[in-house]
């Protein structure tokens, strides 16, 4: 890929994290790009799988839900081709939003291996969702932590509005 690509790919990735709806002339306005350019780049990165898809940021309150972090430890040096054929099973991933309501899933490397946001009504429901993790994955998943989320500053490149609001109840 060239320089000028690059450099159009990320004027256009930069204008679509902040606002995912924008129109291809929004897009061109804010650019300077071409609307031909900015169809033909935008498709280009969706066939290539390079955009994974669109969604809207929104409180999850307002449908009776609250986030929770899960963080683990993984242990690869037993049976990895078992542990990634469940990992990656289609009904597996299909399960985790669907049905757990994991919405966010990450490999890492570091003190934890695993972390995981997660939409649950309470933290029991939450528990119950880590324990159905703990059975699915052994003897892989060696811990899985829960943790309640107080506030979020930001989720995807996009602050919380009511950030202030939140911290000046949860601190005053």
């Amino acid at each position: 890929m060239d320089e000028i690509e690059q450099t159009n790919k990320m004027k256009i990735l930069e204008e679509l994290q902040k606002n995912g709806r924008a129109s291809v002339s929004e897009i061109a306005e804010k650019t300077g790009l071409t609307r031909q350019t900015i169809a033909k780049t935008i498709k280009d990165m969706e066939r290539k799988k390079q955009i994974w898809g669109y969604t809207t940021i929104f409180d999850i309150r307002l449908i009776g839900l609250k986030p929770f972090v899960l963080l683990g430890k993984i242990d690869l040096s037993i049976k990895p081709e078992e542990f990634l054929k469940k990992a990656i099973s289609p009904k597996f991933i299909d399960d985790n939003l669907t049905r757990f309501g994991l919405t966010t899933s990450i490999f890492l490397h570091g003190k934890e291996e695993l972390l995981g946001i997660l939409w649950s009504k309470d933290i029991v429901e939450a528990n119950k969702t880590v324990n159905f993790y703990k059975n699915a994955l052994k003897p892989n998943l060696k811990e899985l932590d829960v943790l309640d989320v107080m506030s979020i500053f930001r989720f995807n490149g996009i602050a919380n509005p009511k950030m202030v609001e939140e911290w000046t109840n949860l601190i005053i």
